[in-house]
Order: C-alpha cells, then sequence, then structure tokens
C-alpha cells in the first residue's frame, strides 16, 4: 500500500514534443524532493516529460504512416502543388493521432487527481510551462479541486516567473511560488500540518504573506536572502527512477540574475536583483556529485554568466581535473584581451557551446527597442573572439545567436531596413544556428507596459491577450494558416502577418545552410557524440524535425541513446 506523502510535484507537459531537450532532466523538482526529504518532509515526484513517453496514446500503425507522409512532405516542400495536396492528406491523419494523445493526457489527468483522492494528498505543486503545458497543468488543477477540494494547489515553475499572479486568474491554484521554491513550501508544508482546514491555511498564508502570490529569492528583491540562498542551494538527489527516459544533462545554478537587467522585452527583469553569483567551491561539488551519477553534460543556468565568474568556475574546473562539456549564455560586449583569454580558459574547461542574445542587427533598434545596451560590433567582436579562442586552443565552441524579428520601429527607421541589418548581421557573425523570435510583449516588461509606444495593440484589451498568450502554442513547424489570431498586432500587423514576417528572416538563415532552433545544449552535446560539421547540424536539424512533426521518437531515443553514452563514458574518467 501506498504511503500518503506531505506534498506531490507534478511537471507539466504538452501532447507533443516541442524541442529535443524536452525530455532533460527535471532539475528543479529533484532540488525541491532532496530539500524536502532532508528537513523530514515525504515529497515525491510525478514526470511524464520523458522521451519513453511521447508517443504514449497513439497507435503505433498511425505513427509510423504520419512519419512517412511527413518525410515526403519535408522532401517536396518547394513544389507547392505538390506539398499542398500531401498537406491535406497528412491533416486528418494528423488531427488522429493528436486526439488519441489528447485522449491519453486527459486519462493521465485523472489517474493524478484519483491518486490525490484515494490517498488525501493534502498538497499538491504543479511545475508549469508555456502553452498547451499549462493548459494540461490549468485542467489538472481544476480536477484536482473536483475531486479533494481539501487539497491546495501550488503553481509554480517558468510560466509564474514570467506571469506572475496572472496564472491565479480563472484557474484553480490556490498559490504560486513566484522563484525558489524550497524553503516557502517547508514553511507551507508545516503550517498545513498545524492547521485544521484549508480554508483556515489560506486566510493564515494570506495574512502572513500578504496573499496568493508568494515570491520569493531574487523576485522578491532581497539581495541577502539571494547570497544566503546560493550559498546553501540543494544538490539535487538523482534517483534511478529520475534519469529513466531523460537525457543525462544536468541544468546547474551557476547564480542569479542579470549584469544588465534593463531589456525592454525581457520577462527576466522581474527578477529585481543584480547578478550574484554562487560559489564555486559549491559548483564544483555539485559537478562532482553528478558526475558519479554518470552526468557529465551540463549547462549553466543563469541568463548570463559573466566573465569574471565565468573564469573563476574554469580555473576551478582544470584545477580539480573534471572532465565535462558545457554550454552557457553570455552577454555580446566590448571584448578585449582579458576576454580573449577568459574564453579560451573556459573552452578548455569543457565550454563546447554558448547562447547570445542579439535581438538585432540594427544599432537604433538595440538602443531605443530592446535597450540592450550592446552595439552591432560588440555582437560580432565577441562571436570573433570565441573563435578565435577556439582556435587558440584547438577545442570547438559553438555559437548560437537570437534574434527578435519583426520588432518595434524607431521613428523614421522601415522594417525592411532591420531586415537587411539582421541579414548583414548574420552574414557577418556566421553563428552555427540562429534562433528567430517573434516579438513577444510579457507582463511588467517596458513592451508590455507600454505597449502603444512600442506599437502592440491589443483587440479585447491587455488582460485577455495575456491569458491566451499564456496557452498559446508557439511552434514554428505549423504552417501560419493553421495558427490561432492572438488578438494583438504590431505596427498594424496582425499576428499572423508577424509570424510570417519571422518566418521570412528565419528562411534567409536556413539559406546559408545554417540551421535554425538548436539549442545552446544540443550544440555542445550533438559535438560530443561526433556530430561536428554544418552538414552534421543541419541533418540532425532535418531529423529532429521529422520527429517533431510526425510525433514520432525513432530519432530522439537514437540521439539521446548516444548522448547518454557519451555522458557516462565522459563521467566514467572522474575519480574522486
Amino acid at each position: 500500500m501506498k504511503t500518503t506523502p506531505d506534498i506531490l510535484l507534478i511537471n507539466s507537459y504538452a501532447p507533443r514534443q516541442r524541442v529535443v531537450s524536452d525530455a532533460a532532466l527535471e532539475n528543479s523538482l529533484v532540488i525541491l524532493r532532496t530539500y524536502l526529504e532532508y528537513k523530514g518532509i515525504h515529497a515525491e515526484i510525478v514526470d511524464d516529460q520523458r522521451v519513453t513517453a511521447l508517443e504514449k496514446g497513439v497507435p503505433q500503425w498511425c505513427l509510423r504512416l504520419l512519419k512517412t507522409m511527413t518525410r515526403l512532405l519535408m522532401k517536396f516542400y518547394r513544389v507547392k502543388p505538390l506539398a499542398a495536396g500531401m498537406l491535406v492528406a497528412a491533416w486528418p491523419l494528423q488531427a488522429y493521432a493528436l486526439q488519441c494523445r489528447r485522449e491519453y493526457l486527459r486519462n493521465r489527468r485523472r489517474q493524478i487527481a484519483a491518486d490525490v483522492q484515494a490517498r488525501q494528498i493534502p498538497i499538491v505543486g504543479l511545475k508549469l510551462w508555456y502553452g498547451e503545458a499549462y493548459t494540461w497543468g490549468r485542467e489538472l488543477a481544476a480536477e484536482i479541486r473536483q475531486y479533494s477540494p481539501e487539497t491546495i494547489i501550488i503553481a509554480g515553475g517558468p510560466q509564474v516567473k514570467v506571469y506572475g499572479d496572472i496564472v491565479l486568474s480563472h484557474t484553480d491554484f490556490d498559490l504560486a511560488i513566484m522563484g525558489p521554491g524550497e524553503e516557502i513550501l517547508e514553511k507551507l508544508i508545516t503550517l498545513r500540518r498545524q492547521t485544521p482546514s484549508k480554508s483556515i491555511f489560506l486566510q493564515q498564508v494570506h495574512a502572513q504573506w500578504g496573499g496568493p502570490l508568494l515570491k520569493t529569492g531574487g523576485f522578491a528583491g532581497d539581495h541577502t536572502e539571494v547570497v544566503r540562498g546560493l550559498a546553501a542551494q540543494t544538490i539535487p538527489n538523482y534517483y534511478a527512477a529520475d534519469l529513466d527516459g531523460k537525457i543525462l544533462f544536468h541544468t546547474i545554478v551557476d547564480g542569479v540574475g542579470c549584469s544588465w537587467n534593463n531589456c525592454n522585452f525581457c520577462s527576466h527583469t522581474r527578477c529585481t536583483v543584480p547578478f550574484t553569483p554562487r560559489p564555486v567551491e559549491d559548483i564544483i561539488t555539485e559537478i562532482k556529485a553528478m558526475l558519479q551519477r554518470g552526468i557529465s553534460f551540463f549547462r549553466f543556468s543563469s541568463s548570463e554568466t559573466p566573465m569574471v565568474h565565468g573564469r573563476e568556475i574554469a580555473e576551478a574546473i582544470l584545477t580539480h581535473g573534471l572532465n565535462i562539456r558545457f554550454s552557457m549564455f553570455v552577454r555580446a560586449a566590448n571584448v578585449s584581451a582579458e576576454t580573449l583569454a577568459t574564453y579560451r580558459l573556459l573552452i578548455q574547461a569543457g565550454l563546447r557551446a554558448v547562447f547570445m542574445g542579439g535581438e538585432t542587427g540594427h544599432d537604433g533598434v538595440n538602443r531605443e527597442i530592446m535597450n540592450k545596451g550592446i552595439e552591432r560590433k560588440d555582437i560580432i567582436n565577441t562571436i570573433v573572439t570565441i573563435r578565435l579562442a577556439s582556435d587558440a586552443v584547438r577545442l570547438p565552441c559553438r555559437v548560437g545567436l537570437s534574434l527578435i524579428y519583426p520588432c518595434p520601429l524607431p521613428p523614421g527607421i522601415s522594417m525592411e531596413e532591420v531586415f537587411q541589418a539582421n541579414v548583414t548581421l548574420i552574414d557577418e557573425a556566421l553563428p552555427d544556428t540562429v534562433i528567430v523570435n517573434p516579438p513577444g510583449p510579457f507582463p511588467e516588461t517596458n513592451w508590455y507596459k507600454d505597449a502603444a509606444k512600442f506599437g502592440f495593440k491589443f483587440s479585447e484589451g491587455a488582460a485577455t491577450f495575456t491569458q491566451r498568450f499564456m496557452e498559446y502554442e508557439y511552434s514554428i513547424y505549423k504552417p501560419v494558416e493553421f495558427w490561432d489570431d492572438l488578438g494583438s498586432s504590431l505596427n498594424d500587423m496582425e499576428s499572423k502577418t508577424v509570424l510570417k514576417e519571422t518566418g521570412k528572416l528565419r528562411a534567409y538563415v536556413a539559406s546559408l545552410g545554417i540551421p535554425t532552433d538548436i539549442s545552446d545544449e544540443y550544440l555542445m552535446m550533438t559535438e560530443a557524440i561526433g556530430l561536428q560539421s554544418k552538414l552534421d547540424l543541419v541533418r540532425f536539424k532535418q531529423k529532429t524535425l521529422l520527429d517533431i512533426i510526425s510525433g514520432s521518437t525513432d530519432y530522439t531515443r537514437e540521439i539521446t541513446a548516444s548522448i547518454n553514452a557519451a555522458s557516462r563514458r565522459l563521467a566514467r574518467t572522474y575519480t574522486r
């Protein structure tokens, strides 16, 4: 007979694979469980986001046929009449597969809700992602509320960090945690044990914390608390079940915040503390713990790892003789000889990919619209510096560049000028991959608060737009004609026109033979398994795209097995 946990932690997920790294190790929920168990609290995790679970509910004959049709569609997509006919033929099969998958997810929600009811679990914590994953989490909360009205339902995760208390509107979530959840969950669980009913518990929470949105860490603006929290950062204790069906790369907390934190468009500005580094010795301790579990691929979690902190981490990795591979987010800068030396050291320590937010190649747009604090020359010079550092140490380091297009426009600047500036930037920088994102006015950013100034309009008001935006399933692989209208416009372009313009720049990138939309962790891991040329990356993109569109996981499982074998092989070189 199963025991009743104090809290059930659940990872939300969408019906279909969205990116190849969907099945990465679930570090944040395991951190919560590890911390709570250390405090004597029984926590369990439900995490169905696994490579081995992505096909569940869909008949194999359907997946095989859909994969064949998708392969043909990808082969002949340039022949418009033929492609259109194949798309029409494949659409009913695609719809049937999605219906099967959604029915499976509905049944899974019922199973989880029934388990909560049967075991009378007092608290459920839901990690929320965007789009259909958020919808699934919201509907699960409603089902739990229906059958277990006394259960406390707490929302957390990326969706709360972006949307804040908006996730509490029109939903069955009782509370939302915006920021690190370890200590606040311990306090909530202790309080729940001491109160006779849910209503009294919620009254006390509101009295103590001021409402249902509980801000912690950098989102509470308490720098002293952030420093203390980083010094006591929990190292996740992965069980064997946590690794099953997962890609063995671990997101490691290297710090909190951003050294700039003034971008007009960025939701990270809701974390109001300046960049605060985690003690390097603690990062090394965590890396060693992961190596003992066969995990040697890492992604640094910060929205930017400043060069000074990166250098200290690299020096420590080399001093301890750790054989790892990692990726990180970097900020373009006015480079110097010291910048070059730091990148050389980082690459020697295992840096194999960086992700850089360039946003645009137009300096006026970056200055007046993005408020990025950088210029076009900084982006190019930083990429050149990384290339020079890589050549100097004779080790690879790939560069991913992200752009926002189309975008709001300063007075006197046309969209065509911005497009050409982006084209010139890409031509000169020649990154290994480019991610082109449409503009998104996220809550509490300047783009949202001053929407009219930046050219955004919401046909039904900002509140309705935001509710729709939270559940909008953004997928670059779906024809624009099949997208729902967001109820927004930019520079008098309605949302579908905006997406078409995004596709225009993405198509230009592809015409150069540069693969689009490959994440930094996959740039790093594919290099480790021998996919080292530009052609290798293009083929990787094509094969993963085939899986994503068709719903199959054939190649995803193959590449996951190769990555995991490489991770374990590297980890075996570690000796205590």
